[in-house]
């Protein structure tokens, strides 16, 4: 299991070298141990024991040191998703955060503010933890909701998460340390590095934005790897742009979570002239693919030797290459359900191997190629159209900064295409309606500026969000 005891392993053999740093926040291991400790004795207080559920929504420096208590307490710590209520499967017994939730009674809230903190600093620090009961009690919680924005979970034990820091992922293969994730860090991809670093007796390094704050922080420190969705990225690199910072020392840029397009691919190498890879992979499995991208971006992924990858039909069987297909996969210590949710369970998760939603294809090299998400290929008035591929149109245009297409019921109840984007100076929407026309086999019928494009903590397009959005602009405009 996961020892976390080696914070003070650390604290006692390199007290003043650095452990976290983030765009605010900087603590040797000194201070992580201290401060964890501290607020280990300030949550035990309160009431939270071993094996109650905690859940998180802090920033990245406080929730570092939260995590690390609830866990030498032998609590178990998740991070919601989105503004949805929590499932009623999967329920915390408390929750943590900067602000009181409608969701969970102001009895079991602990408000996590200067107060707050100011009282942590000043309690004892926890020198007998009580840890978990055994290995194979659960030690966190991760979320996942795929494209529709339904709240999932993922058990891990205290020896899923020792295996978790020692999985060799994207960042080992491809990057340079030091490297910063943009992810959440409830994520599997972001913890497992946090882990990793904790259990090397390395940095953690943290930015919980993307706008100037970013190129800042990757000045102050020796970064050399950045991971990151397509969206975070491409806000990274206006940010950058916008305040002329200089980055001699980031070498490598790793895009993972949704589709990477080519003129995101032609800006990096413009301001930055990194070298660029693609992540694919999910929160049930973790690493499964990667790819160079040097000038086509259609080029295969490479398959993690751990993972068995097969192409399959309707009907499960599997298919010959080049023959496109569902995409399933299977590696150690991959999860193997949802907690406590079997109906979610039995789709995805199939004869030992997971179904991520992907179609996809093996060519005669056996690098993975994707042609699209599973429920994301509609059939508008006959002709059948891939959002994804949309899109990636629609993103090219020039004063796009960010968009997203999906499909509408019209009055007449027909399935009709519509595109949402988020918009610079730099467009002009009679433009890109006539490119959108003569580059797409069909025209959308819809143009609809918005603010934000909605998306998954790993950058996906919750396409479903849009839909109800667009329900309900309607409903307004009767």
């Amino acid at each position: 299991m996961f020892d976390f005891e080696i914070m003070n392993k650390w604290a006692s053999e390199k007290p003043n070298e650095l452990a976290f740093a983030d765009e605010n926040n900087a603590l040797t291991f000194a201070q992580l141990d201290s401060l964890s400790r501290r607020t280990a004795t300030m949550l035990k207080e309160k009431g939270i024991q071993q094996g109650e559920l905690v859940s998180l929504n802090l920033p990245t420096y406080l929730e570092w040191t939260t995590s690390l208590a609830l866990h030498l307490l032998g609590a178990i710590p998740m991070q919601k998703i989105g503004t949805k209520a929590y499932p009623d499967t999967v329920f915390p017994d408390w929750l943590i955060s900067l602000n009181l939730s409608s969701n969970i009674s102001a009895s079991k809230t602990l408000i996590f503010d200067e107060d707050f903190l100011e009282a942590v600093k000043k309690k004892n620090e926890l020198l007998d933890v009580p840890g978990y009961v055994s290995s194979e009690s659960t030690a966190r919680l991760f979320s996942t909701s795929g494209t529709t924005g339904d709240s999932k979970y993922i058990a891990m034990t205290a020896d899923d998460l020792a295996d978790l820091s020692m999985r060799v992922g994207s960042t080992e293969l491809a990057g340079n340390n030091p490297v910063l994730s943009l992810f959440p860090l409830g994520m599997g991809a972001s913890y497992r590095l946090a882990l990793r670093n904790l259990q090397l007796g390395t940095t953690l390094f943290r930015c919980g934005f993307s706008d100037y704050r970013l190129p800042k922080l990757l000045r102050m420190y020796p970064i050399k790897t950045l991971l990151g969705s397509p969206i975070q990225i491409s806000a990274f690199l206006t940010a950058q742009k916008q305040t002329g910072t200089e980055l001699p020392n980031l070498k490598t840029i790793i895009l993972a979570g949704s589709g990477v397009s080519q003129e995101l691919v032609n800006r990096i190498k413009t301001q930055l002239g990194c070298r660029i890879f693609n992540d694919y992979g999910s929160a049930e499995a973790g690493f499964v693919a990667l790819k160079e991208i040097t000038d086509n971006i259609e080029v295969g992924f490479s398959i993690n030797q751990s993972v068995a990858l097969q192409i399959v039909d309707e009907n499960d069987v599997e298919v010959t290459s080049p023959s496109i297909g569902q995409i399933r996969y299977k590696k150690t210590g991959m999860a193997r359900s949802y907690l406590n949710n079997a109906v979610a369970s039995a789709e995805v998760f199939k004869d030992d191997y997971f179904y991520p939603g992907d179609h996809g294809f093996l060519d005669e090299s056996g690098l993975l190629h994707l042609t699209g998400r599973v429920n994301e290929v509609v059939n508008l008035s006959g002709v059948k159209m891939n959002l994804d591929k949309v899109d990636s149109v629609a993103m090219s245009q020039l004063g796009v900064v960010d968009c997203a297409s999906f499909s509408v019921i019209s009055e007449a109840g027909i399935e009709e295409l519509a595109v949402a984007y988020v918009s610079n100076n730099d467009f002009n929407l009679d433009r890109f309606a006539k490119a959108l026309e003569k580059k797409l086999s069909l025209k959308p019928k819809y143009l609809i500026s918005t603010y934000a494009i909605p998306r998954n903590n790993n950058g996906k397009i919750l396409r479903q969000e849009l839909q109800k959005e667009f329900k309900e602009r309607e409903k307004l405009s009767e």
